[in-house]
């Protein structure tokens, strides 16, 4: 029998160790992570289809964001572009130098001709030699040089005349062909001589003379195509724009659309899968520090850390599933419905207002990003303003509540804090919002707050059966005297009552001096002696001048019955069901301290001394603060009360070597109270039991008053 229960002993430990393994925090970060990611993909990624360019549209669709339609504005800024012509630049300085050219060409001629001593053949021949004359053909020096000087100056006023005419007009290289035939045409009709042969020589020697004098400018043209695409506006796809109908046939003008609006598969990238895989990963590196630095206790328990884990995960469960309704409604103002706050309340009930606080802003976060209907945006912080001004002073009015139908209040307060809330945005915002979305936003909000409050108070049973978690509101209906069990000790055993109503209050106010849960050591200090109503009459306090039955029984059937009071008392409370901080105060609130009395008894006349280890107590030492506080307030209040005439200094060095002979018999080694905290605690203890303790006057009795009387007659 005794191998089977260490066994099983051993199973549980192991068990709870693996359990509390570093390994299974992380697991249980990675799932959270997991379904926040799973969550979000079909806010924060859009919907893709499998759609081709000809093919006959299976659904009607319409672009989920205000987008620009690259492909329909680059086809009109291409069209704007083409219509600029070509810019050309006229060379003013062509005209001048192709008229000297002329000019000079003349000249030369004129020197030539004027030698009359030469005959033809040899004028022609120094013609071929002049530099300014190479480009002439044999025919035409032959001719020039038969020429007289008049009809020289004939053929120089011809030849000027046309190529000035000719060359101040524009004339592009292409267009030269075109001068060309202009020169024919204005030698032919020009009436100053009409020999054939002047007209023949005056049309050669100018088309020799006529060159382009309009170039294309490129960088002019491509500046004014450029202004000329600047100027076309964006086309935009504008949100909710319809795209394309059922049914209807996808030209490359819808495709390109769909294209741009990011509904297409093909088009898609991974870099929206990659960005919700950071944003989640920030979302839990701030949800990791915020329990390190507020509440670092729960990541030394998997247990609490699980808890807390799925408070965070039904709050965001429980926003999606309203982002979820209100996208299928169309009803956007829904999301002010979103159960922020109830994760809040719970948070601060179970764990701690500061961190329940911190926890707001990253569900009010994820609240702005499942409620935002705008892709182009992350976030959409109306509703995240909304719902963390709503949790927030929900977390504020849920501190002070002290029974489950209070929370209901609290859920009253959210609403009004929510109403104002969405006041301000409708107020402050230059958005038109019509009569029935204003009453609709505002009727969510209301809603909301109460929704809240239902929702933990029809949770919170189920965290605190499942966990073992000892909330305010619990903790306050444990400490009502008509709960069966304190009945049972204050009918049974009163004076044990007494004693615990008032190690109760010594423990609260020195728990809550130091930081610790006040009203848990308050309760557990009330049930800390249940197990004395298995035997009420061998405990001191509950024997009323009666015969004290351990004078009558031998030491160790005396140290068997005192001993075994914490272990009696946890049999009971486990059978009530009674949450297990309760069960841990009761049976940790001796430690292994020694029973001095019995012990040195038994020791008196005894030749071999009985071992320390037997008049101990099983323990364990108090593992928390508020077990060792309570430990130290039933030793301080029993040892007060046995002093018949208690001084302030008395009741002081009472107390501090209660404590000393605790820290000395390393009582407080499994607890993490430093002796700061002790020094507090005592300081706490001594100004509660001055109070309980006071001097009084002592008012004579009946004999002594007619003694006085007797004195004042005489």
């Amino acid at each position: 029998m005794g191998k089977n229960k260490n066994s099983k002993r051993k199973y549980t430990k192991f068990l709870e160790s693996w359990f509390n393994h570093p390994s299974i925090r992380i697991a249980m970060y990675l799932a959270l992570g997991a379904i926040m990611y799973l969550l979000l993909m079909g806010q924060v990624i859009p919907v893709t289809h499998e759609l081709a360019e000809g093919q006959i549209s299976p659904i009607k669709l319409e672009s989920p964001i205000t987008v620009v339609d690259e492909w329909a504005t680059n086809n009109l800024r291409d069209a704007a572009a083409n219509a600029v012509p070509d810019q050309y630049t006229r060379e003013e300085k062509m005209v001048v130098e192709q008229t000297k050219l002329l000019d000079d060409f003349f000249n030369s001629l004129n020197v030539i001709v004027a030698q009359t001593e030469l005959t033809p053949e040899e004028k022609a021949q120094l013609l071929s030699l002049d530099a300014d004359l190479s480009f002439l053909t044999e025919e035409t020096r032959t001719a020039l040089a038969s020429l007289s000087l008049d009809k020289i100056n004939n053929l120089k006023f011809i030849s000027r005349t046309t190529l000035d005419a000719i060359m101040n007009e524009n004339i592009k290289l292409e267009d030269l062909e075109a001068s060309f035939a202009k020169v024919d045409e204005r030698v032919e009709n020009n009436p100053f001589d009409n020999e054939k042969k002047i007209k023949n020589l005056a049309t050669e020697i100018t088309k020799s003379y006529i060159k382009p004098n309009y170039f294309n400018n490129s960088n002019q043209t491509s500046l004014l195509r450029e202004e000329a695409r600047n100027s076309i506006e964006p086309v935009l796809i504008k949100k909710d724009e319809l795209i394309v109908k059922e049914g209807q046939t996808i030209d490359k003008a819808i495709y390109e659309k769909l294209k741009a609006a990011s509904l297409l598969k093909d088009t898609s990238t991974l870099w929206p899968y990659f960005g919700l895989l950071l944003l989640v990963g920030l979302l839990l590196v701030l949800l990791f520090y915020s329990i390190e630095r507020m509440k670092p206790s729960v990541h030394k328990e998997n247990k609490a850390l699980s808890m807390v884990l799925i408070i965070v995960l039904l709050t965001l469960v429980g926003i999606s599933i309203i982002g979820f309704i209100g996208e299928s409604s169309e009803t956007l103002t829904m999301g002010y419905l979103a159960p922020v706050a109830f994760g809040v309340m719970l948070i601060t009930l179970f764990v701690s207002m500061k961190f329940a606080i911190l926890i707001a802003v990253v569900f009010s976060m994820y609240a702005s990003i499942v409620f935002n209907t705008d892709l182009t945006m992350i976030f959409d912080f109306r509703y995240g303003f909304v719902l963390l001004i709503g949790s927030t002073a929900g977390a504020f009015a849920i501190g002070r509540v002290k029974q489950r139908s209070s929370i209901l209040k609290a859920g009253l307060i959210i609403a009004l804090f929510n109403v104002l809330s969405i006041l301000v945005i409708l107020m402050l915002t230059n958005q038109t919002y019509t009569l029935k979305n204003s009453l609709e936003s505002v009727s969510f909000g209301l809603i909301g707050g109460l929704f809240s409050a239902v929702l933990t108070i029809g949770f919170m049973p189920f965290f605190e059966t499942v966990f073992g978690i000892l909330s305010p509101i619990n903790l306050i209906e444990l400490s009502n005297p008509n709960h069966p069990l304190l009945r049972k000790l204050l009918i049974e055993t009163p004076g044990t009552y007494h004693h615990s109503i008032i190690v109760g209050n010594l423990a609260e106010s020195a728990a809550e001096a130091i930081g610790a849960n006040g009203l848990l050591a308050r309760v557990g200090a009330y049930y800390h002696d249940l197990g004395k109503t298995k035997r009420p009459t061998f405990f001191i306090e509950n024997q009323l001048n009666k015969e004290n039955p351990h004078d009558k029984i031998a030491p160790n059937l005396s140290k068997n019955i005192i001993l075994a009071h914490p272990k009696d008392g946890v049999e009971m409370l486990r059978e009530y069901k009674l949450p297990l901080p309760i069960q841990e105060i009761a049976l940790q609130h001796h430690g292994t301290s020694l029973l001095k009395y019995f012990y040195h008894k038994v020791n008196k006349d005894n030749e071999n001394p009985v071992p320390e280890s037997e008049y101990r107590y099983q323990g364990p030492k108090p593992q928390t603060k508020e077990a060792a506080i309570v430990c130290i307030a039933d030793s301080v209040e029993a040892a007060v009360r046995s002093i018949q005439r208690p001084t302030n200094e008395l009741i002081e060095t009472t107390v501090r070597k209660i404590i000393k002979a605790k820290l000395d018999d390393n009582q407080f080694n499994e607890c993490d109270l430093t002796l700061k905290e002790l020094d507090i605690v005592a300081n706490s203890m001594l100004e509660s039991m001055k109070g309980i303790f006071h001097s009084r006057i002592e008012y004579p009795d009946d004999k002594e008053l007619e003694a006085l009387k007797g004195e004042k007659t005489s």
